[in-house]
């Protein structure tokens, strides 16, 4: 009996490089022909990467990605019996279109055009593409395969396309960023599809970082009934296939811890932004504290410990255990580490500006802006140091601190790329611990002590904010969840410490919206998924 043998290539696109990302294909396709396939399926918009933004409106760009595309047509011809299914975007009469294409033996035989054009938290598809309105299909060797692109197959009118069609194979391109709990719900839909169209489905999704998305591929193959038939790696690229009506079931596949997962997710996403950003390292300041230290450690594992920098700059307030336990972190993680002590020149600093302003500041060193000097000058050294040694400077503040603005605009807020810009203060002990179960390489005293900016005397952050363990759980509520301040009151928490939380979220919006960019594992991230205006009088 006739099969026929179906392949996902799990490619790590890189936005704009069309011909990196055509490279990419070929080689797919090479290792498809040696091993019989008979189609090769790619994730969505694998040729130009994806999101590709604005650069659609740039016709330079949709005319070197058709000429990849041409190239790929025309390299099929050595293929021998291999379709590739190519995820790309068409322009047809001034429209654009999220397409995928059925190539083989130098011919382009079909283009199925993206029905459902997702227009919610990250996604603004409807800015730049056309929908597509039919379904399209084909054969190969009498097996009757159906192809999707990402949001169709959520979408009920999408499937409804297909149910009056008898297919054997649903084929799926996709781009699926990461949150925490996305591949049980591709699973779920996925299943849901297979059963209502009584077929097997083929979902291919993208992996790597691009800017402040993570996609962490993962794809598999289900058949009809919903059980697994092959799953692919996470995190990484990868490859694998099956036979039509010859695979066998395969265990259920169980995923990897909460910790795993956005421990993965985060040295991915900080590993491609370094490396498809050309920066020769990173570099961050270490202070001892829990956030630095966590984000350190996902440095040295992203991209390795010789191309990861350290700068610890003590000031008048800076603990020696501070000091002992950033020493002790950054010989265990083996990296380049400096320490710099900056009080004379946060006293150069206070010089200068008693010489501007005797009136207005307190020469005190307990006030707002004797703290803020310090971390601004830690700012500009960082800074200083990256522009000397083209190393990316990372900003180490988390989810909890940017929501309330408790960070220092151009000191401890600057940064290039911001490794825990989406994780809860809670989640980095989580992390730190998980980090450290086996080998204990961030001190434990970093991990055990109260959190501490260090910038005036016996300081602690919950001084200035409500326990982390309650500040989260409201954050988590209305960020990610959405509920209103008064449905948070409502559900029992205490009505000053919510009007707290929310008047510190808003009123930090300007903070935020000059932060940079960090990789998204949440629902609902500080990014394209958070536009509030800067300017707002708008009171719950």
């Amino acid at each position: 009996m006739d099969t026929v043998k179906i392949a996902i290539a799990q490619i790590n696109s890189c936005v704009g490089d069309i011909s990196g990302n055509a490279a990419k294909v070929l080689s797919s396709a090479d290792s498809a022909c040696n091993d019989g396939v008979d189609l090769l399926l790619t994730p969505e918009l694998v040729i130009t990467g994806y999101p590709p933004e604005d650069l659609l409106f740039n016709i330079d760009f949709i005319e070197n990605q058709n000429i990849a595309l041409n190239n790929l047509i025309n390299e099929s011809r050595k293929f021998k019996e291999l379709y590739l299914l190519i995820g790309h975007v068409s322009l047809i009469s001034n429209s654009l279109y999220n397409s995928a294409s059925l190539i083989y033996q130098g011919n382009l035989i079909l283009t199925y055009y993206k029905c459902a054009l997702p227009n919610y938290s990250i996604f603004d598809e409807k800015r730049y593409f056309s929908n597509g309105n039919r379904p399209s299909t084909f054969s190969i060797r009498g097996i009757s395969i159906g192809i999707m692109i990402c949001e169709d197959l959520w979408s009920d009118d999408v499937i409804k396309m297909y149910n009056g069609i008898s297919i054997d194979v649903l084929t799926v391109l996709n781009a699926s960023p990461f949150n925490v709990g996305k591949d049980d719900k591709r699973i779920a839909i996925a299943k849901k599809s297979a059963k209502e169209l009584n077929c097997d489905v083929v979902y291919a999704n993208s992996v790597g970082g691009q800017d402040d998305l993570v996609f962490d591929g993962s794809s598999f193959i289900i058949n009809r009934t919903g059980n697994y038939l092959r799953k692919l790696h996470s995190w990484r690229e990868d490859y694998g296939y099956y036979e039509v009506g010859i695979t066998k079931d395969i265990s259920y596949i169980k995923n990897d811890s909460e910790e795993s997962q956005l421990w993965s997710a985060l040295v991915l996403g900080l590993r491609d932004y370094v490396y498809k950003n050309r920066f020769p390292g990173v570099l961050l300041g270490l202070s001892g504290g829990i956030d630095s230290a966590l984000a350190l450690s996902i440095a040295v594992d992203a991209i390795g410990f010789d191309k990861v920098s350290a700068i610890m700059m003590p000031s008048f307030y800076t603990s020696d255990i501070s000091i002992e336990d950033s020493s002790s972190l950054a010989s265990n993680l083996k990296i380049d580490y400096r320490i710099i002590n900056i009080d004379d020149i946060v006293l150069s600093f206070i010089k200068a500006l008693c010489l501007i302003q005797p009136d207005n500041l307190i020469e005190e060193r307990e006030n707002s802006t004797y703290e803020n000097i310090q971390a601004r000058i830690r700012g500009v050294l960082l800074m200083a140091i990256s522009n000397s040694s083209g190393k990316l400077v990372l900003n180490t503040s988390n989810k909890s601190e940017i929501s309330v603005g408790y960070c220092t605009l151009y000191g401890d807020a600057i940064g290039g790329f911001s490794v825990l810009k989406d994780i809860s203060k809670g989640m980095v002990y989580r992390l730190a611990r998980w980090y450290n179960r086996d080998k204990g390489i961030i001190p434990e005293r970093i991990i055990s002590r109260a959190p501490s900016a260090e910038l005036r005397p016996n300081q602690t952050d919950q001084d200035s904010l409500p326990p982390y363990d309650l500040l989260d759980k409201i954050l988590m509520l209305h960020i990610e969840k959405g509920k209103t301040k008064k449905e948070i009151i409502d559900s029992g928490y205490s009505r000053d410490i919510v009007l707290e939380v929310f008047n510190l979220l808003r009123s930090s919006e300007y903070k935020r919206y000059q932060s940079p960019p960090g990789t998204r594992v949440s629902e609902r991230s500080f990014g394209k998924d958070w536009r509030y205006p800067i300017t707002n009088n708008f009171n719950e």
